[in-house]
């Protein structure tokens, strides 16, 4: 895929921003589930959504996703190269990019930010009453079949205060580029974090693939049809940990280690695997750096007069690998809100002994200082 300098820039920052986010997460804490994300995913739905943000909340963002040091022309550019060329670069591996925005049914959105979203991100854009019944399994419906039904669902309830929803969805099918002889495939055991082991459904076979060894790590890197796509598998060596590895993995190390890689003849064994992982991505987001955009005080007055802010920014994923290839999804819902109405003043119920002050307020001189044990208790 051809790429300007600017773009394959942008390129090396998303793939910064996936070890940020696979940090952020907590991978590699976990030695008991699997987890799965699509930085790219949440980087299209996010990308749609900076262009409603202004002032502190766009630099949040900004800086959350690594968007810093493109303008959101450049970005719209760049993910419109990616939507309208990734899918077309292997016939024989199926990619669906699609975006949606779904905002209430007669709310005031202003028309500049659609039209950014329609035309660079080719997102369909509907109105909806939030209010029906149906509003989820509409959305829902989307997902579903953008996703070929592997991400089934991605809302399970609209509030009260919804406001729009911001979705990408992804969906990648492709064949290996050798694939493996499914009568090799047989039981083996595969060696949890605790010790312990489990039975497994291995996939042989001797396949010219990109590999890198050193004494911390076994990379191997299998491509799929015609060498458009691949899947890089990192293996820790027998000293480290799979945690070991991931606290120290950040973009510049997984630059090295795939500038590393040298064509092979590799025997692979490889179990065939297939799961789905869902997360909620507040938190990740909000610790990289953009939690006033889920605060009071965000600025989405790019989307609308309305005051907004992000509530939530849900992610589901799902893979399977056998011996013919890879089939894998990934949806991203970014929730947007009214923000709160103005809260109600705090009552002070002042029903305990207290303390009393009376001071001159310019300088804070206190005039008199006492407290009240009784209220009732007239003195002398």
């Amino acid at each position: 895929m051809i790429l300007t300098p600017l773009e394959q820039q942008k390129a090396t920052t998303d793939n910064a921003f996936t070890f940020k986010l696979y940090n952020a997460i907590g991978a590699g804490d976990n030695t008991t589930d699997n987890i799965m994300v699509s930085p790219l995913s949440v980087s299209f739905a996010m990308a749609m959504t900076s262009n409603g943000a202004n002032g502190e909340t766009l630099t949040g963002i900004r800086n959350a996703m690594d968007f810093n040091g493109f303008s959101q022309a450049d970005l719209n550019t760049y993910y419109n190269n990616l939507i309208t060329n990734m899918p077309q670069l292997d016939p024989n591996t199926t990619l669906s990019i699609a975006n949606s925005i779904w905002y209430k049914q007669g709310a005031d959105v202003l028309s500049p930010f659609i039209t950014v979203n329609t035309n660079s991100y080719k997102a369909q854009v509907q109105a909806l009453d939030f209010s029906s019944a149906s509003a989820v399994q509409t959305i829902n419906n989307w997902v579903s079949a953008e996703t070929n039904g592997k991400i089934p669902t991605i809302l399970n309830s609209i509030p009260s205060n919804a406001f729009m929803y911001l979705i990408n969805a992804l969906y990648f099918k492709s064949t290996w580029n050798e694939k493996f002889d499914a009568s090799a495939t047989t039981p083996s055991s595969f060696y949890l974090a605790n010790g312990s082991t489990v039975q497994s459904s291995f996939m042989h076979g001797t396949i010219d693939a990109n590999t890198y060894h050193d004494s911390n790590v076994s990379i191997i890197e299998l491509p799929y049809s015609n060498k458009k796509y691949s899947m890089v598998i990192v293996e820790p060596s027998s000293t480290n940990t799979l945690k070991d590895l991931s606290s120290t993995l950040d973009s510049a190390k997984w630059a090295g280690w795939m500038s590393s890689l040298s064509a092979d003849k590799a025997q692979v064994a490889l179990p065939k695997f297939s799961f789905s992982y869902s997360i909620l991505l507040n938190d990740a987001l909000k610790s990289l750096g953009m939690s006033i955009a889920f605060s009071d005080l965000a600025d989405f007055s790019n989307i609308s007069a309305t005051r907004l802010q992000i509530s939530a920014v849900q992610h589901k994923t799902f893979v399977a690998v056998d011996e013919t290839g890879t089939t894998a999804a990934a949806a991203t819902s970014v929730g947007v809100v009214s923000s709160a109405e103005p809260i109600d003043p705090v009552v002070y119920n002042i029903d305990h002994p207290f303390i009393f002050v009376i001071r001159e307020m310019s300088t804070g001189l206190v005039l008199f200082a006492g407290e009240v044990n009784n209220p009732t208790l007239k003195g002398e």
